[in-house]
């Protein structure tokens, strides 16, 4: 028996709807590739971007259902609420509770302007107030007894009986003739269009749903300058030692001369030093390395530091000899093997002159330290998606590779 094919003519209706209403909306709306998913009884998405409907479903709701259906589905996957399930711990057990949860950080401002066909989850409905994110609702509200929607891996990351993403791997690997979904940097690019085109809706109409305008501003704005950030903290660490004054007999002070018998000594105001350690071990790579070392001779001149202050070391799990660099072009990085940052900042301490800030470039994978150096201020660059936290009292900035990196540093065979 034939599969029974989609009403393309309904689904062109429903989004052309639905884009009407919310025309910020309208470049995730038809982004979707839309599947037949017979059997299911209702419309989904997986976390690869792709809406699975039920055609004996399409057929029964009306097209101001489905494109209310299609808003609500766009919600999960806008608000990475795959990922979102990942990072909070959701399995397959709690996975409808975040549903729900998923659900009522969606509807709690869009419940009254769209017709759903059956009653959506709001945050009343888990004891708790509107406005809130999805985190809270699942770690604070109460289950429902009531099955949850049935949105798909979209909402909570968990491929399941139906939903196709499952069982065909996701984006770019569907095993069937069903079309791919969106890689990952398709999905970010998509993202942030959307929040852009938020944002100015709202600045021309200023009608935007309250919850749809904070992830906008927060998608927007959520990208800091780690270039600002690295600075800011550079700048933090060494006024704290170049503010910082001590005697010295180095120097006689000016004033020994009205004391002939007594040798006074002179005030001096360090100047501060910076060494470099950069992850060089099996994980990290040279366009890596290179996008960030292209960029640190500038910020440190940016912070009134000269090139001749600069020290660069290597460490996978032992530190190279350090190099006093005047150009990032100079530095060659030597490693290759396991990692331990914690060596490489012991070694950078027991350099002479002792610096004033230890900036440890790193993906995060590695042993830290059990306590903070003394004496010296540790700032970390987190390099890739994701990486683990350092310690509390070290200084972390997220660092970005998308900007344009100078030619890669040389990377020597692991050794000494």
């Amino acid at each position: 028996m034939a599969p029974t094919a989609l009403d393309r003519q309904k689904l062109a209706a429903a989004r052309l709807w639905a884009a009407n209403r919310y025309p910020y909306l309208a470049a995730a709306l038809f982004a979707a590739p839309v599947v037949a998913e017979e059997g299911s009884g209702t419309a989904s998405a997986d976390a690869g971007w792709r809406v699975h409907v039920d055609p004996a479903t399409l057929a029964s709701w009306s097209v101001e259902e489905l494109g209310s259906v299609f808003v609500h589905l766009s919600g999960h996957l806008l608000r990475s609420h795959a990922e979102r399930a990942q990072e909070a711990g959701v399995d397959d057990d709690t996975a409808d509770h975040w549903t729900d949860s998923a659900d009522a950080e969606i509807n709690d401002d869009l419940a009254n302007e769209l017709v759903f066909p059956a009653r959506p989850v709001l945050p009343a409905d888990l004891g708790l107030p509107e406005g809130r994110l999805a985190e809270e609702y699942f770690r604070s509200g109460h289950r429902r007894e009531d099955p949850c929607w049935t949105c798909g891996s979209s909402a909570h990351g968990q491929g399941g009986d139906g939903d196709a993403e499952g069982r065909d791997g996701g984006a770019g690997d569907t095993g069937s003739d069903q079309p791919a979904g969106l890689s990952d940097e398709s999905k970010r690019l998509l993202r942030r269009q959307v929040a852009n085109d938020v944002l100015a809706h709202q600045r021309q109409a200023g009608n935007v749903p309250a919850g749809i305008a904070r992830w906008a501003a927060e998608t927007v704005a959520g990208r800091v300058d780690w270039r600002k950030a690295l600075a800011a903290e550079l700048r933090r660490g060494l006024t704290q030692v170049a503010g910082r004054v001590d005697y010295t007999y180095q120097r006689p002070s000016r004033r020994s001369s009205a004391s002939a018998d007594v040798v006074l000594p002179a005030l001096r105001r360090p100047v501060p030093d910076v060494a470099v350690v950069c992850d060089t071990s099996a994980s990290m790579n040279d366009h890596q390395l290179a996008t960030v070392l292209a960029e640190i001779d500038g910020l440190l001149r940016s912070v009134g530091l000269g090139a001749h202050m600069v020290r660069v070391l290597s460490c996978d799990t032992a530190a190279s000899a350090a190099q006093r660099i005047t150009s990032s072009r100079q530095v060659e990085l030597w490693g290759g093997g396991g990692t331990d940052m914690g060596a490489g900042i012991r070694a950078a301490t027991e350099l002479r002159p002792r610096p004033a800030v230890v900036v440890v470039l790193t993906d995060g994978e590695t042993p830290w330290p059990v306590e903070a150096p003394k004496g010296v201020q540790v700032v970390v660059g987190l390099i890739g998606e994701r990486p683990p936290a350092p310690p509390r009292w070290a200084r972390a900035v997220r660092i970005d590779e998308e900007s344009p990196v100078a030619p890669s540093p040389a990377r020597g065979r692991s050794g000494r």
